[in-house]
């Protein structure tokens, strides 16, 4: 037997997935453990303070040290708080949030450990490493032990975390944004290590000007890969579709190749120097490194959606005489926007190809507004089709205008003296936008393979 996704019946539900058979015959979600909800909160509060702490210490913003602590430990409260709400295990669940978090935020505080010379340490650091987990777990407990006991909030634990995974990604494309708009993406000379130091090492004191954005964004790809990794182990553990457990693997290959390709931009060939003389820095591997990010941060879109709650709760496909028709336009219009985004990262990386961009954004402009308006119009029998198709329009109009706005603040060509601050936050809202346009493509393909069917299909 078959579903509306045309996967076996018991392969996509059944026991032994976070969804089994109704007494209806329809999708109930049950609890399947603790582990997803538990990775959800922890990996979650994790994105959300580093988040804070890529903003609060940008060298722009001026924000006072005891205000970034305290936001940092305001996250982990609330971290623990929203664990203990998803598993109901309440203090328990808040420590475990808030440990896991603080496992995960050691790769930031070796920033703080990081001698005054490659490969040393401080001395305190085996004093100061416990205390953060402790201090980690205490502070999450506090939020755990506020929630209380209660039944579990959040059954789907596997597909919040996949969203978690599709924040950190964007995340990292908006702080990769702000690494092109600044300049800055050679301004650490050498990878995997930074001026010889190992990249978790590199003290945080020496992190300023393009040498901070360049580094965070290392670091954010770090967790952004780890996040991945986890997340694909939790897909293959708890779900029986092979299809999805193949969309994981694919997000591991992807994100392990962009991150080499990320280094390999700034040194053009595998190698340990550290000498600015050795490294032969690729301008097209930045263009293809731009680009892939954004196809990633797709991929991690559509993991979120095939994992979420609405996916599997949505009901039988609905028969649609266009439905055919309906799935080819969306999915040329997710081809255009790639192709546009494409088009985008050749004109910030190589500044060239402006007509080309501007050309194809009427295109895409175009093509948005008559899969948005057939969405309107069509499906007011799938309102998941409806509201996706409503996003598209508001989405595609404000980008638009944007990716005037942002050529009207950075010109033509670059400015002799650098982007000054209004070219720098417009080029990366546009980009960021333009992420997010991305994703709900994405969605819209997805949701008429889900939604709706052709007429001869059953």
């Amino acid at each position: 037997m078959t579903t509306e996704t045309g996967i076996e019946k018991e392969a996509v539900i059944g026991p032994g997935t976070p969804f089994e058979e109704g007494a209806a015959g329809g999708a109930t979600i049950v609890p399947h453990g603790e582990k997803g909800r538990i990775l959800a909160a922890g990996f979650g509060t994790t994105v959300a303070m580093w988040a804070i702490g890529y903003i609060t210490h940008m060298p722009a913003v001026s924000v006072p040290q005891w205000l970034t602590v305290t936001l940092l430990g305001a996250i982990l409260v609330l971290g623990g708080f929203r664990g203990a709400r998803a598993t109901g295990e309440g203090l328990m669940a808040g420590v475990k949030t808030g440990l896991l978090s603080s496992l995960l935020n050691l790769l930031v505080l070796g920033s703080l450990l990081g001698g005054n010379e490659p490969g040393a340490i401080v001395p305190s650091a085996m004093i100061m490493i416990p205390g953060f987990l402790v201090a980690g777990a205490l502070l999450a407990g506090i939020g755990g032990a506020i929630a209380g006991k209660g039944a579990p909030q959040n059954p789907n634990g596997t597909g919040a975390f996949a969203g978690v995974g599709a924040m950190a990604t964007l995340l990292l494309l908006v702080a990769g944004g702000i690494v092109t708009s600044q300049q800055a993406g050679l301004a650490v000379v050498d990878w995997p290590n930074s001026f010889g130091y190992n990249m978790f090492l590199y003290p945080l004191s020496r992190m300023s000007g393009g040498v901070f954005y360049e580094h965070a964004h290392r670091l954010l790809g770090s967790l952004v890969g780890i996040t991945t990794l986890v997340l694909a182990y939790q897909v293959f553990r708890v779900d029986r579709r092979g299809w999805v457990k193949g969309m994981a693997a694919v997000a591991v290959a992807l994100v392990v190749v962009q991150g080499i390709m990320g280094g390999l931009r700034v040194t053009g060939t595998p190698t340990l120097s550290t000498a600015e003389a050795d490294m032969a820095p690729s301008i097209e591997l930045a263009v293809a490194h731009g680009i892939m990010g954004q196809v990633f941060f797709g991929l991690m879109v559509a993991l979120t959606l095939v994992l979420s709650t609405r996916w599997f709760t949505n009901g039988p496909a609905v028969r649609v005489k266009t439905a055919g028709m309906e799935r080819s336009l969306s999915l040329v219009f997710l081809i255009f926007v790639v192709v546009q985004i494409a088009l985008g990262a050749v004109l910030r990386h190589m500044n060239s190809g402006l007509l080309s961009h501007i050309g194809m954004s009427v295109l895409v402009l175009g093509l948005a507004v008559f899969v948005g308006m057939r969405a309107l119009s069509l499906y007011e029998i799938a309102p998941r089709i409806r509201k996706t198709g409503i996003a598209i329009l508001g989405i595609t109009g404000i980008q638009f205008l944007l990716g005037f706005a942002a050529l009207a603040a950075v010109g033509v060509e670059p400015s002799p003296g650098g982007p000054t601050s209004s070219d720098l936050w417009m080029t990366t809202l546009h980009q960021a936008l333009g992420a997010v346009l991305l994703a709900h493509a994405v969605m819209l393909y997805a949701w008429t393979r889900r939604a709706i069917e052709p007429m001869g299909d059953r």
